[in-house]
């Protein structure tokens, strides 16, 4: 038994089956479990988005393009094909996965601030083809997405959605956990410490930042297309710079380089608008939600580096104090 509990794996997938079955057993209101099934669906986001940033250190400012390109494939193919919605829900996650590598390869010319610029124009063309590819899109009007079904059995509540979401969710990290802690998580923690010294090692900067660009987009699409039949409307709005940063934030106020940093990161800023909402002298100051999301990112930065899931630790190191011959760990998963 003290061997499971050491046991991640299983840690995530006793805490899945918790978390799923919370809207089974106590009833709530339907904008709460939209908030819940959302802060899923951005967690398996910032899942594959952490693999890029906190693990291979390669900075995105374009992300939304993938999550909106998955929300667009996914009601298209559902809507015009009628294929089944998990056939439409992987199809969305491949062919973002695909455009991931091609942008892949221009983060090989690139790094830093340069790298950043490239993403955030490559995600303003997107969404700018979003608004004027009217067959695919329906522009500015915006597209429906059919009742996600699945042998036969409609996802119309929310908690019969919940559940699905959370089951994808812990599959994903599941996935993202056995790979970080192979050969291929620690290449790509060798490339973000320092690209010459990986390569030095024998690191191949090609194939893992391939790696790390195609698996953040996949994730991302998976997650476009779960919000879509959620939802059951898109519209090229909704993927602009505010979402990127948005998953940027997620990944540095949870964790970078922390599966349960990211779902904590997600968390928080599904939260923080509903919270903010609910405060009336807060009410009519414009972007208010967007002022705290910033001004927990620079406390995080400054005050809490490793981010909220690994804030306990930090508090302890700082109360009872460290021995001295031993470090933080950087790049572990914790």
């Amino acid at each position: 038994m003290k061997g499971l509990l050491k046991n991640k794996p299983f840690l995530y997938i006793v805490a899945g089956l918790i978390v799923a079955m919370i809207p089974l057993l106590v009833e709530m209101e339907r904008s709460t479990m939209t908030m819940m099934n959302l802060i899923v669906i951005y967690a398996i986001v910032a899942i594959g988005f952490n693999i890029l940033l906190g693990y291979a250190g390669q900075i995105s400012l374009g992300h939304a393009a993938f999550m909106g390109l998955g929300a667009y494939l996914s009601a298209y193919i559902t809507g015009n094909y009628e294929l089944p919605f998990l056939v439409s829900l992987l199809l969305s996650g491949l062919i973002p996965m695909v455009i991931g590598l091609i942008l892949g390869l221009v983060a090989l010319r690139l790094e830093g601030h340069y790298l950043a610029i490239a993403t955030l124009g490559f995600g303003v063309a997107i969404q700018q083809t979003f608004k004027e590819w009217i067959a695919f899109t329906n522009g500015f009007s915006g597209a429906r997405a059919a009742t996600p079904e699945i042998f036969g059995f409609a996802l119309r509540e929310r908690e019969h959605f919940f559940v699905l979401a959370v089951i994808i969710c812990v599959l994903l990290i599941l996935f993202a956990h056995n790979l970080l802690s192979s050969k291929t998580g620690r290449a790509l923690i060798a490339i973000r410490d320092s690209e010459h010294a990986a390569q030095a090692m024998g690191v191949s900067l090609f194939k893992y930042k391939l790696i790390a660009f195609a698996l953040s987009a996949f994730y991302a699409g998976i997650g476009g297309s779960l919000y879509v039949h959620l939802i059951r409307f898109t519209e090229p709005n909704q993927w602009g710079i505010d979402l990127s940063l948005n998953l940027l934030a997620m990944v540095v106020i949870g964790g970078l380089a922390s599966i349960p940093g990211s779902v904590l990161g997600a968390a928080f800023i599904v939260f923080v608008p509903e919270f903010v909402k609910d405060i009336e002298w807060l009410q009519n100051i414009k972007n208010v939600a967007s002022i705290f999301t910033g001004i927990a990112l620079v406390l995080v930065i400054m005050f809490f580096p490793y981010g909220l899931a690994r804030i306990g630790s930090q508090l302890k190191a700082l109360f009872i104090g460290r021995p001295k011959h031993t470090k933080p760990t950087k790049g572990v998963e914790g």
